[in-house]
């Protein structure tokens, strides 16, 4: 009895821990307003990011909220709370504090809370389930569904259609609803696939009875723009070379580190690749280590910037990888998603720099001791 208590303890602590595993990371999709067949300000729903960080059951992060309005591209980032039941693999996320934001100010910015499930279907890892708005704001805030995906390194999963959005913008952003032509609302480019279903066909060889039927055309049409993706390129696994450091120009302008994590690592040489960690907004960045610059002038985007850091030899000898903001692009601060490879350990986390402080990781040589 004592041991199958044990094996369901041990059992039920594993299922949390990697169901927590699971949950950490960015997540990215759209949240629709379903409470009203009225327009605010654009439309009914917005593009949404979550990034989540586990702790126990404890959930925090950011969340990154974007659309666009007469030509003009808005966002607005919240500092995020919340839970996570792992039996039921509920999550809820409750916005708490804006940090930044360029939405005008006599629009009511609302905080929301967002109730989630896990699921996985096939390849792809979602949360999906409902929003409404956080308590204590005295105007219409509205409520919904929100759908998101798990962001996954070097791509986004080959077959994904980004959702469109034109100016459509759910009631997150809450005014008087306004009397302006509504026309841009999510039309679907039906026509616009017509002409690659010809090319599919060829590529398919389809030696059968040529008869029209419309299942068959969804299908090579599914098949065409998984071809014609751009991204699938970045799935391929890059060769990297090792750069060699030189000393930091004297341009560079002393900033202060902040100091993300201190990973004690077994291996000498260590892999990193830097991705851009949210919208793709034109951040341009170095990388400095150790005093020397690696990169210069590089810009963060959906495919990794890849390179090898050779480390101090001597054991618990302290190096540090500092991210140097160049520019801050459309969005500050420059936010960046860092993946560390030691050997077969992975670690992955985020890192922010700006004009005044550089974000930095530093690694301690810590090898393992061989046994005499």
């Amino acid at each position: 009895m004592i041991k199958r208590l044990l094996i369901l303890i041990i059992f039920t602590y594993g299922f949390c821990e990697g169901f927590a595993q699971k949950i950490t990371g960015q997540w990215k999709g759209i949240f629709i307003d379903k409470s009203t067949s009225s327009m605010h300000w654009g439309g009914d729903r917005c593009e949404y990011t979550l990034e989540l960080e586990m702790n126990g059951t404890a959930v925090s992060g950011y969340s990154y909220t974007y659309f666009t309005e007469n030509g003009k591209r808005y966002y607005t980032i919240c500092k995020l709370k919340g839970f996570y039941d792992a039996h039921t693999k509920y999550v809820e996320v409750k916005e708490i504090q804006r940090t930044k934001t360029n939405v005008p100010v006599n629009v009511h910015n609302c905080f929301q809370i967002h109730k989630l499930k896990y699921t996985k279907q096939g390849n792809d890892e979602l949360l999906e389930g409902t929003w409404v708005p956080a308590e204590g704001q005295d105007w219409d805030c509205g409520k919904g569904i929100t759908s998101l995906r798990r962001r996954v390194l070097n791509d986004i999963i080959p077959g994904y259609t980004k959702p469109v959005i034109k100016n459509n913008v759910a009631t997150k952003y809450s005014t008087k609803p306004l009397t302006k032509n509504h026309l841009v609302k999510n039309k679907a480019p039906q026509k616009n696939i017509v002409n690659p279903v010809k090319k599919a066909t060829v590529i398919a060889k389809d030696n059968t009875a040529k008869t029209k039927s419309t299942a068959p055309v969804i299908a090579r049409e599914k098949l065409l723009i998984r071809k014609i993706d751009p991204v699938v390129s970045a799935i391929e696994e890059p060769v990297v070379v090792p750069l060699p450091a030189i000393s930091l120009p004297k341009t560079y302008e002393k900033r202060i580190s902040s100091i993300v994590k201190t990973i004690p690592v077994k291996n000498k040489q260590l892999k990193i690749c830097l991705y851009d960690n949210g919208e793709i907004d034109g951040d341009s960045v170095s990388l400095i280590f150790n005093g020397k610059l690696l990169l210069s002038h590089k810009r963060l985007t959906a495919v990794a910037l890849n390179i090898t850091v050779d480390l101090d030899n001597e054991d618990n000898a302290v190096n540090e990888l500092a991210m140097y903001a160049e520019n801050l692009g459309s969005i500050p601060p420059n936010t960046a998603l860092m993946v560390i490879t030691d050997g077969t350990q992975k670690y992955e986390l985020r890192i922010s720099s700006d004009m005044k402080k550089s974000g930095a990781v530093r690694f301690l040589y810590v090898p393992d001791k061989k046994e005499p």
